[in-house]
């Protein structure tokens, strides 16, 4: 999925396209509308948001008179992260990975392109 338009992490155990912000620099992104892509070519969405940023949506929500004025906000492949940037991001992904547990917290992208929402 190498693309300017996404940023590209790979190491041994996955790879992680990241879509860019625009001219935002990578490491003060606050949201991370991620794909993650394992050895055996399993592909899983993640959204990686700060708590910062889930609150501004939320606000947003409010102002707009969504999601019951801004009383939720919800979306199948949220990661809530303490700390912005890539590098960050990276890290979480990593983590959640190495636990052996992607499969219980994050939907699979099916070969159609839908989501396979775990159950949990």
């Amino acid at each position: 999925m190498d693309s300017d338009a996404y940023y590209v992490w790979r190491e041994g155990g996955f790879a992680v396209d990241i879509l860019l912000d625009g001219d935002i620099d990578c490491e003060e992104m606050e949201v991370g509308d991620s794909i993650v892509t394992m050895p055996n070519g399993d592909r899983y969405s993640a959204l990686l948001m700060t708590r910062e940023e889930v609150s501004r949506v939320m606000d947003s929500h409010a102002l707009s008179g969504e999601s019951l004025g801004g009383s939720y906000f919800c979306t199948p492949d949220l990661i809530i992260i303490r700390f912005r940037g890539v590098t960050a991001m990276i890290n979480v992904m990593r983590d959640i990975i190495e636990s052996g547990e992607i499969s219980l917290i994050l939907p699979k992208i099916s070969d159609g392109g839908t989501l396979d929402i775990p159950s949990m």
